[in-house]
């Protein structure tokens, strides 16, 4: 017992047994831990951990993002790809398969449909919205937590396209010092190749509060901004977490580019929708009863012009709640995640244009296997050649 407590201080004072680890090593000492009820010392190796990850990480440098010109029009193109819930097992039975659909369903169909929709959509950026890996049902181990995202994501990496992503509530094990760990998770997601998530600040609550700003290629001005935002196991969101939204909006305040924000809970506001917008409502709207006001943080922001959640499978609107459009995506999983057999998968894509001086952000639903309708629904529009005030 005394050579374990030694072990763990030395594992919590020097960096060069936790950098030198690899995360197999790293689960072998957890799991003696564990058996021994080391409960609070495993937390705190954990973020020991990680913190020694982010900071051998803090000089990954990603290329500026920048939009697409032609003359004085431009344009960006985003995909939200929500709730794929991957076990990682490609012969897992699909949960509920697609009407139709004659060969035996499995997970690695929704390998096959990213990669059609990526190809079908050609988007500059991908946002993963929450619930990428199936962790509740299907544990995961740290390592196998690690080779999901690699899953998840290989079909962007190989196009070499842009993308981050926000946890989901399915992300993570309910025995995180054992199984899939979303803080370890973040800081191996912030290496991975085409990656621009951040873990953000540490303390204020979640893994992967954070900002990636677009930028016009001409002027190097941001032309659009998206913000991300840990909406934890139960969709509560701090007091801290939205301080720091609050300051990183304030603190670009003087730049006047849209914003977009993605979570993967809907808030409390997402419940007023009464069908005029784009979309329909299948599920209730699964905001928790404890209303963290995230709503009027946005507001407060000032830029914040659209929402986009995933959580609810069978909830694909997008509607004005003044003064924020609030959008869901839809749901992209087969495999492990609920559907219906007559409910075609889908995705959700953000525009962004200027066009004889009309700056626009529009968006519609990408549908799997049925055809696209492809139409728009205007989140924001305004003459950029009148000065803005």
């Amino acid at each position: 017992m005394i050579r374990t407590l030694h072990f763990i201080l030395a594992f919590l004072i020097g960096t060069t047994i936790v950098t030198a680890c690899t995360i197999q090593e790293f689960t072998d000492f957890i799991e003696k831990l564990f058996k021994l009820g080391e409960i609070d010392a495993i937390n705190d190796a954990i973020d020991k951990y990680v913190k020694d990850s982010l900071s051998n990480s803090a000089n990954i440098q990603r290329p500026a993002l920048q939009v697409h010109t032609d003359g004085a029009n431009m344009k960006y193109r985003i995909l939200q790809i929500p709730d794929l819930h991957y076990t990682n097992f490609p012969l897992y039975i699909c949960d509920h398969k697609p009407n139709g659909m004659k060969k035996i369903c499995v997970e690695k169909y929704m390998t096959a449909m990213t990669s059609k929709m990526l190809d079908d959509v050609k988007p500059d950026y991908v946002v993963f919205s929450g619930d990428q890996i199936e962790s509740l049902i299907w544990p995961q181990s740290w390592k196998n937590s690690l080779a999901a995202i690699d899953t998840y994501s290989t079909e962007v990496n190989k196009r070499n396209i842009p993308w981050s992503m926000v946890f989901g509530n399915h992300d993570m094990s309910l025995a995180p010092q054992l199984f899939s760990n979303k803080k370890i998770m973040m800081s191996y997601i912030k290496t991975i190749k085409n990656s621009y998530a951040k873990y953000g600040p540490f303390d204020i609550g979640g893994a992967g509060n954070y900002q990636v700003a677009i930028k016009n290629s001409q002027t190097n001005s941001t032309a659009l901004r998206m913000y991300f935002l840990d909406t934890g196991r139960d969709g509560i969101v701090t007091e801290s977490q939205k301080t720091y939204m609050k300051s990183l909006a304030s603190s670009y305040k003087n730049e006047s580019a849209p914003a977009l924000m993605f979570f993967h809970f809907p808030i409390e506001e997402y419940k007023a929708f009464n069908g005029t917008g784009q979309g329909a409502r299948g599920d209730p709207v699964s905001a928790n009863k404890f209303n963290s006001h995230l709503f009027d943080a946005m507001v407060e922001m000032g830029d914040v012009k659209a929402s986009f959640c995933g959580h609810d499978h069978f909830n694909d609107f997008c509607f004005f709640k003044k003064p924020i459009h609030l959008c869901y995506g839809g749901s992209s999983g087969y495999g492990a995640a609920y559907g219906k057999g007559s409910y075609s998968r889908r995705a959700r894509v953000i525009d962004w244009k200027i066009n004889q001086g009309i700056e626009t952000i529009s968006t519609w639903q990408y549908f799997h296997q049925v055809a696209n309708t492809y139409q728009q629904y205007t989140i924001f529009e305004r003459n950029t050649t009148t000065k803005q005030v």
